[in-house]
């Protein structure tokens, strides 16, 4: 192997040895209610009990997370966002939890929490992608939950923990 080919192989491991510290580091665990404490106050002004997972898994320190939103006409629409003012753009969007009207989504049923069947739509993408996302009734109530990182197994896992939670 030729001494470009070693130095190459050499600096590519050090950088895949540094990258994964870095990597894992970045993994955390919001609080959302805490997080989100101003938006579900706002939220609780409307119609509809607020459901809003207890945790959730994000890539970016708690902190580099903004939350937007509040009570709709009839329900609610909060918002995390990887920037302020993001207003839901594919660029900086990290999830939403929603109730009232809205569009039902085409996806897999899902067994959820307290005998619920819910919907899931995994991530999808076009010309951009959209969020992995689960809806469910209660109380005839449709609510959802859209997610940049979620896959089937922790959209579920959110919807059970808002389901779980109750009213916030």
């Amino acid at each position: 192997m030729s001494a470009r080919r070693v130095a190459a192989a050499t600096l590519l491991a050090a950088s895949l040895a540094l990258a994964t510290p870095l990597l894992a580091a970045t993994t955390t665990t919001v609080d959302l209610p805490a997080k989100l404490a101003p938006e579900i106050a706002r939220a609780k002004t409307g119609r509809v009990a607020v459901l809003i997972p207890s945790t959730i898994r994000a890539d970016v320190a708690a902190s580099h997370l903004y939350a937007s939103g509040g009570a709709t006409a009839h329900g609610y629409d909060i918002q995390l966002a990887y920037a302020p003012a993001c207003n839901d753009a594919t660029a900086c969007f990290f999830a939403e939890f929603q109730s009232g009207p809205q569009t039902l989504l085409a996806g897999t049923a899902v067994a959820l929490a307290h005998a619920i069947t819910g919907t899931y739509a995994p991530i999808r993408c076009g010309a951009s992608c959209g969020p992995a996302a689960v809806q469910w009734r209660e109380r005839g109530v449709l609510y959802s939950v859209q997610y940049v990182l979620g896959g089937r197994a922790s959209m579920t896992a959110l919807a059970d923990s808002a389901i779980d939670a109750g009213a916030r």
